[in-house]
């Protein structure tokens, strides 16, 4: 399964020293991540304070997981929304209106 995972960064304060460390650390455990399918892409907002990834995992509770593993965690506020191919969800659609035009 494929999830869209979005961290923004919070309110939680961190030390500049400690700030470095820290992304060295995600920098590092992103790229093993990109390197071994766990994600697929991943880019970050342009003012520096989010990013996102597309995350491959077998479920739910394996992406709690890996959200709870990354360097960052306690320093970022993060959204997980479940994916589905395109052009099936674009067929259910479809469906969907046809059953929807079917009634009226």
């Amino acid at each position: 399964m494929k999830y869209m995972v979005r961290g923004t960064r919070n309110l939680v304060p961190m030390d500049p020293k400690m700030g470095i460390g820290l992304f060295q650390a995600a920098k590092q455990w992103m790229e093993a991540g990109l390197a071994n399918g766990t994600h697929d892409l991943h880019y970050v907002h342009i003012e520096g304070n989010a990013g996102f990834t597309i995350t491959n995992a077998n479920s739910h509770e394996e992406v709690m997981d890996l959200i709870y593993d990354h360097p960052l965690y306690p320093f970022m506020d993060w959204d997980v929304t479940p994916l589905c191919e395109w052009s099936s969800g674009y067929d259910n659609t479809i469906q969907l209106f046809q059953k929807m035009a079917a009634m009226t």
